[in-house]
């Protein structure tokens, strides 16, 4: 078998001491993070330009999770930080652009086919950079870089290249400090009421999910979601254990990543639609919206039993804190069943590179895009785009660790904080120790152990995908379409009837198929082929 099930925690943690090295050895005066909150300007300009002010435009995701009374993400203690700290002492007004993230490759295209597009975008879709990049659409950074990033290179030194297209650098990817990407989850004082152990393995997680439903240890009345959060990403932990990794090649796990095709994805969906059948999951799934508060919702108001959502994220999204609130004796706790034929409990995981960070080709200030980022790049200012106000939203333990306060004061500040260090996915500080950077991500000291324990099992015999440059053309094009098939090929095969199951799954995978995924699935494997050459 040529799929490599990586030493995730490993790798991950070797990155970010690459970079913490770069953080701690670029400014005597900025090593500890007690010291990270006050004023800083950039490195790059000694004096304020003169004349009159750039406007610099960037992209901020809106989550539409505003907490009551909250300021606008367009200006508050994140925004003026920035133009007080940055955009003042280079002589340039820094304005936000909300683009929201339900929707963000939809909006971002119209915007870049407009010409009205911010003058620093940011996507995870990595189609859609390589649409740019074919089309023209975006400018090369490497000069600039090169004239006034010195910080960014040194930190961002591990991704940097993961943005090269065609020899140029076209995109930075920014630095993911979690790698883990799913981890999953279930009411452990639920359990403890039915005196239930945690599931180790599939068959036990069922018959743990058939128990909530039959039993209601939340005294829901009937409400009780036995496992919820179904959407392709969400459930990859779960289906990806049915497929025969025996017969799979690393080509063909690139050729089909969400695994249509491969052998074993059938009998994974026939387990998803027995669960549904049997009333065990969200019979609501289909009408879900990426990226909305609807699984938030059932775990603050008690009704969810079971998911795997993205790694950490009842810690860093707060609805962990906010279920303590309305129930002070429930506990969620890590489990990793779903164990495959081979032994092991597959799981993708991220890649060392995030988010693509990119400058329309349109854009005349890239040269104060790349001093931005480059002023990001310092450690105070990473802690205060992190973190905040020291005192306010966030304090230095006994360990040195900042952690995120959980006032309504903290909250009115952090409710966002994850979108502007946008040169970093996750939590990042400058220690020693891999597990202080993992404690950092807990952004609530009450649940450090929580989120050690979610990394750790979200990254237990992850996988990464080969890194292939060549631009799948057919992936630009049908992209949109295939995406859209997705959700629908979900809800139709999740929610057939049992005897009609096998056909209904064929039928759809006919179907993907003739959209687009075929002609996707043979370029991606001509492009592999091509990039591995024996």
């Amino acid at each position: 078998m040529r799929v490599k099930f990586r030493k995730t925690i490993t790798v991950a943690m070797a990155v970010l001491a690459t970079s913490a090295i770069a953080l701690a050895g670029c400014s005597n005066s900025q090593n500890s993070p007690s010291n990270s909150a006050t004023p800083g300007s950039s490195t790059v300009a000694s004096e304020t330009p003169k004349g009159p002010p750039i406007n610099l435009t960037v992209e901020l995701f809106d989550r539409s999770n505003a907490p009551a009374g909250a300021p606008p993400i367009t200006d508050n203690f994140m925004t003026q930080y920035v133009q007080k700290n940055f955009g003042d002492p280079n002589n340039i007004t820094v304005k936000f652009i909300t683009v929201p993230r339900s929707e963000e490759v939809k909006k971002l295209n119209v915007l870049m086919a407009s010409g009205t597009a911010p003058d620093l975008v940011f996507t995870y879709d990595k189609p859609t950079v390589q649409s740019y990049v074919q089309s023209g659409g975006i400018a090369d950074l490497g000069a600039a870089i090169e004239k006034y990033g010195p910080q960014l290179k040194k930190v961002l030194a591990p991704t940097l290249k993961d943005g090269v297209f065609n020899g140029k650098q076209f995109t930075i990817p920014a630095l993911r400090v979690i790698q883990s990407q799913t981890t999953s989850i279930i009411r452990k004082d639920w359990l403890d009421k039915l005196n239930l152990p945690l599931p180790t393995t599939t068959d036990e997680w069922y018959q743990t999910l058939k128990a909530f439903k039959e039993k209601d240890p939340g005294n829901t009345g009937g409400k009780v979601i036995p496992f919820t959060l179904i959407d392709m990403f969400h459930i990859k932990p779960l289906t990806n254990s049915f497929w025969d990794w025996n017969k799979i090649t690393e080509e063909d796990l690139f050729a089909d990543p969400d695994g249509w095709t491969l052998p074993g994805n059938k009998d994974a969906f026939k387990f998803l639609n027995k669960l549904y059948n049997e009333g065990l999951l969200d019979k609501d799934f289909p009408l879900a919206a990426d990226f909305s508060q609807t699984f938030n919702k059932q775990v603050v108001g008690g009704l969810a039993g079971s998911a795997s959502p993205n790694t950490n994220d009842p810690i860093y999204s707060g609805y962990y804190a906010n279920l303590k609130k309305n129930n002070p004796e429930a506990v969620l706790a890590t489990i990793d069943p779903f164990k495959a034929s081979n032994g092991k409990y597959p799981k993708p995981i991220y890649s060392p590179s995030g988010v693509y960070l990119m400058v329309p080709a349109a854009s005349k200030n890239v040269d104060s895009v790349i001093k931005y980022l480059n002023w990001m790049a310092e450690p105070k200012n990473l802690i205060a785009l992190q973190f905040g106000q020291e005192g306010v939203s966030y304090k230095i333990g006994d360990d040195g660790i900042p952690f995120a306060l959980t006032t309504p004061e903290a909250n009115q500040i952090l409710f966002n904080n994850q979108d502007y260090a946008m040169i970093m996915n996750g939590k990042y500080v400058s220690t020693d120790t891999p597990e202080k950077n993992m404690a950092a991500n807990a952004t609530d000291p009450q649940f450090k152990d929580f989120t050690i324990s979610s990394i750790k099992t979200g990254a237990r015999d992850g996988y990464t995908g080969p890194r292939v440059d060549i631009p799948i053309q057919a992936e630009i094009k049908y992209s949109q379409i295939l995406n859209d098939k997705v959700k629908q090929m979900l809800a139709k095969i999740i929610t057939a009837k049992s005897t009609e199951i096998d056909s209904i799954y064929d039928q759809q995978v006919k179907d993907w198929k003739d959209a687009g995924g075929e002609a996707v699935m043979k370029e991606r494997r001509q492009a592999y082929q091509q990039s591995y050459k024996k």
